[in-house]
């Protein structure tokens, strides 16, 4: 039996913004009137806050990129579409997007390629504008990044004096720069210009392990790859060079371009073993010091560290990394911010820190001593540095610290209120507790007494001062009446204290400034007119 099926025609705005491409239906007044979910998805725009809505209102220029006039651009071919009712292209142009505010707000960098395509009505009017967008960013990116590397790659190779080369993998062409026949004897022709020319002139001792390692580095789609063999020359010698590549990707990840450059370090191998001839002698010099100490490259990658330190830590002999375990936990975002700066200003350092004693746990303070060394040209070649253990002077410094803070809760209890001066402006240097209830707050320290006690200079406390301070005489003041403000509230009363005005000296006798004590004796007072009073009445 034969079926009839009737189809009907879907919904044309369902049809249109399941695209895969991405589109935008215009006016003819450039007004938004739908949109490709892909369109949208890759604008990082939504559609209720698009459709009806003026295309460069929602798509601005970037102010930050004044000479990329995106806008005007794209209004070009769309005014050309509704003027010739003609197709129009722009193949390559920037238009940053504006991110959300989700997304920390600003413009993402952005490039396109972009075709306008008039839809006529019956008269032949603009009726509407199919606008295609193809995000072509990651081309145009990978294109400039690949055209710096070759510019930077020429520039090193002739600074270098090295080869430059190219290999295009898809066509399997290969492209040597300058200076092939000057280093290797060979002129780009005789070398040849497909991959095995290089094949054949590594040395058969090290083309597998070169080949795996190139292989490995494409496997994990890694784009710098560098490795180390020995390359015939055309005399028929074995030059050690040192190989670095840089390859581009396609979008599936399989490779499509390297380059890179060769650069002879055959001198380099054969002073090798003098360097290291002369490694060893240095870090024997080190390890014979009484103290720790260590290398590290300009970079702050730690090379060496002596015996005594390892035999101090426990760390593994030879182990360089992870050194930052031994320091004291509290210690560490110091020493790394010490030794990060350190590095970046290329200056010399010294640090106080704790390091942990492999043999009882125990953490023991040590100063360590950075330095850079230089070249004849003022770079640095090395860091080199030292560890004193200074334990002993940091708990001497404690005692001495835990004396001093004994002494000055002794002051501070103590019913005598001092106020230390020095010099001949009378600098306040020093106060106990008991100042602010007789004078208030008035930031005493580092102020001199004329500025602290503007209102006492009628009743002649600065000439009292300059004169101790001049002649190193002792003065006393007893039963000085003053008003205080013992509970710091403002409330002010009157009390009596007995004053004394003493003069300081140095180590050679002489005058360095003058020390204030006052007692407050208001009850002895207070009794005392009790008792005249009385003794009066009874006469």
């Amino acid at each position: 039996m034969q079926k009839n099926f009737t189809t009907s025609a879907p919904a044309f705005g369902s049809v249109f913004r399941a695209l895969p491409g991405l589109y935008l239906l215009l006016s003819p007044e450039l007004n938004i009137v739908d949109a490709t979910d892909a369109y949208l998805r890759n604008t990082l725009v939504s559609r209720e806050n698009l459709e009806g809505r003026y295309i460069f209102s929602i798509f601005p220029n970037n102010p930050a990129t004044p000479l990329h006039n995106s806008e005007e651009l794209g209004l070009q071919s769309l005014n050309h579409v509704l003027k010739y009712k003609q197709e129009h292209t722009v193949p390559t142009f920037r238009y940053d997007i504006p991110l959300p505010p989700e997304q920390g707000g600003g413009f993402e960098e952005r490039y396109w390629s972009s075709t306008n395509v008039p839809v006529l009505d019956e008269q032949g009017q603009v009726q509407y504008i199919i606008h295609e967008a193809r995000d072509i960013t990651d081309k145009v990116l990978n294109e400039a990044s690949w055209q710096q590397s070759q510019l930077r790659l020429n520039l090193l190779s002739n600074a270098m004096k090295a080869v430059a080369w190219e290999y295009d993998i898809l066509n399997n062409k290969m492209t040597w720069g300058a200076g092939l026949q000057e280093l290797f004897g060979y002129t780009p022709e005789e070398m040849g210009s497909g991959g095995e020319s290089w094949d054949a002139r590594v040395h058969p001792d090290d083309f597998k392990a070169v080949q795996q390692s190139i292989e490995e580095a494409i496997r994990q789609q890694q784009t710098t790859w560098t490795g180390e063999y020995r390359f015939r020359k055309a005399d028929g010698t074995y030059a050690y060079i040192l190989d670095q590549g840089y390859t581009v990707y396609d979008n599936h990840g399989k490779p499509v371009r390297t380059i890179g450059s060769i650069i002879d370090i055959t001198q380099g191998k054969d002073t090798e073993k003098a360097l290291k001839e002369s490694d060893a002698r240095f870090h024997h010099l080190l390890d014979v010091l009484p103290h720790m100490a260590w290398t590290a490259t300009p970079h702050g990658k730690i090379l060496f560290f002596n015996d005594n330190w390892y035999s101090y830590t426990g760390m593994k002999p030879g182990q360089t990394e992870g050194w930052i375990s031994v320091i004291h936990p509290e210690d560490s975002a110091t020493v790394l911010t010490s030794w990060h700066n350190a590095i970046a200003g290329g200056q010399g350092f010294e640090i106080e820190y704790r390091i942990r004693n492999y043999f009882d746990g125990t953490y023991r303070w040590f100063l360590e001593r950075g330095v850079p060394m230089h070249d004849a040209h003022g770079n640095i070649t090395l860091w080199m540095g030292t560890f004193t253990d200074i334990e002993e002077q940091k708990q001497s410094l404690e005692q001495s610290n835990r004396e001093d803070q004994r002494l000055e809760n002794m002051l501070r209890l103590s019913p005598v209120h001092l106020c230390v001066f020095q010099g001949p402006d009378h600098t306040c240097r020093y106060i106990t507790p008991g100042v602010y209830k007789i004078f208030g707050n008035r930031n005493y320290i580092g102020k001199p007494a004329r500025e602290l006690w503007p209102e006492l200079e009628p009743l002649g406390f600065l000439d009292l001062l300059e004169e101790v301070y001049s002649k190193g005489k002792t003065v006393h003041i007893n039963e000085f009446k003053i008003q205080i403000d013992e509970p710091m509230d403002n409330t002010r009363k009157d009390a009596y204290f007995n004053f004394k005005y003493q003069p300081m000296l140095d180590s050679e006798n002489q005058i360095e400034g003058i020390m204030v004590s006052a007692i407050e004796v208001t009850n002895l007072v207070k009794a005392r007119q009790s008792a005249e009073a009385l003794a009066k009445k009874a006469s």
